[in-house]
């Protein structure tokens, strides 16, 4: 079944496509010699106490506060796999953000703004967005706790960005795995009984997408604030695997979650145009023959039921295959965030799920406006 996907499904991410000029989304490795950055904040987050002044402070911040009503006491397990899952990535959201406040602030370069009204109306919203962060996280282990199950901890982190463009544009692209990872976690709810979840986790679909819109529209590419009539498809072991192959301090984490990580798949074309072309990909391997039989390289874009190729041109070049598909842009008017994964059947596949369950190497990620 579908919702037992993130206790029981691996996941992987290898590369971050900007729009029409990828780059790659690259492993926890230090970017211009930065050190990890690690809890707590100055406010003591996240140790943040129900009452306390440092949560008023917090919600004030955030335009809003956690959810007063009762939460339920027994949950399914699937369910606490999912709030795991979203615990883990908003901690990562709020060392991320408030590491980019801080680059701004302190005018690191590369993060420098001429301009102080214009440095005032970004760090202004990234603050709102970091606030808001911080009450997504806290109300995540708040259900786990009420539940009966242990909180999630967070882990080190490295950001693999060094100036403001770059940081905007990464936040937007995993804003965009995020989005499509939620669609998936209401079926899990909604699958596993635990239907009181979704009106919560709609309202933040919502302001996720609220976020993404204000980080697409302040980006140099002057994009739409919206990418595609209906957003790409994701599922829980992506979006984990998105954060340890990027962001991660190897061997950081305290807490282990049910979801494993899948082998990177890197997309190693240097220019994407909004155009069908053939793109260049790699994984790395430990074998010293290849074959790809029974493999195929597949595509999750949109709503789209997910498209199939061919591995083609293989090659296996200093312990990494290497080989190329086709990317049918045209066909399928793929804008927005395309996921790519090599999997282990040749499908078909009726949705990011069903590819999540199949995938040995993934996703690569493609984004164009």
């Amino acid at each position: 079944m579908r919702c037992c996907l993130f206790a029981l499904v691996t996941l992987s991410l290898g590369v971050n496509a900007m729009p029409h000029a990828p780059q790659v989304m690259k492993k926890s490795t230090s970017v211009g010699g930065q050190k990890p950055f690690s809890f707590p904040l100055a406010n003591g987050f996240p140790n943040i106490a129900q009452g306390s002044d440092a949560l008023t402070e917090i919600e004030k911040q955030a335009h809003g506060t956690l959810p007063n009503g009762a939460l339920p006491t027994e949950i399914a397990d699937n369910s606490v796999a999912v709030w795991q899952l979203i615990a883990f990535n908003e901690l990562f959201e709020v060392a991320y953000f408030s590491n980019l406040i801080e680059n701004i602030t302190d005018g690191i370069s590369g993060y420098e703004l001429a301009s102080p009204a214009a440095r005032n109306v970004i760090t202004t919203a990234l603050e709102a967005v970091r606030a808001q962060e911080e009450v997504h996280a806290l109300g995540a282990n708040g259900i786990l706790q009420a539940a009966g199950r242990d909180p999630i901890n967070p882990c080190e982190y490295i950001f693999p960005v060094d100036n403001l463009d770059s940081a905007i544009n990464f936040a937007s692209v995993f804003t965009d795995i995020v989005l499509g990872t939620l669609q998936e976690a209401l079926k899990v709810f909604g699958s596993d009984g635990d239907a009181v979840f979704l009106g919560l986790v709609g309202s933040v679909i919502g302001q996720e997408g609220e976020q993404n819109g204000f980080y697409r529209t302040v980006d140099k590419s002057a994009l739409p604030p919206s990418t595609q009539p209906l957003l790409t498809a994701s599922s829980g072991p992506f979006l984990l695997s998105a954060l340890y192959q990027t962001v991660i301090v190897p061997g950081s984490c305290p807490d282990s979650l049910p979801i494993p990580v899948f082998g990177a798949l890197n997309v190693d074309t240097s220019y994407l145009k909004a155009q069908t072309q053939e793109l260049d990909f790699s994984y790395y391997t430990n074998e010293t023959t290849v074959s790809t039989e029974g493999l195929s390289l597949v595509y999750i874009n949109g709503q789209n039921t997910p498209v199939v190729e061919k591995l083609s041109n293989v090659q296996l070049v200093d312990d990494y295959v290497h080989f190329t598909a086709p990317f049918p842009y045209q066909e399928y008017v793929m804008d927005g965030l395309t996921i790519a994964a090599v999997t282990n059947s040749v499908g078909p596949f009726s949705d990011a799920s069903d590819v999540a369950a199949a995938t040995l190497y993934g996703p690569g990620i493609i984004e164009l406006a």
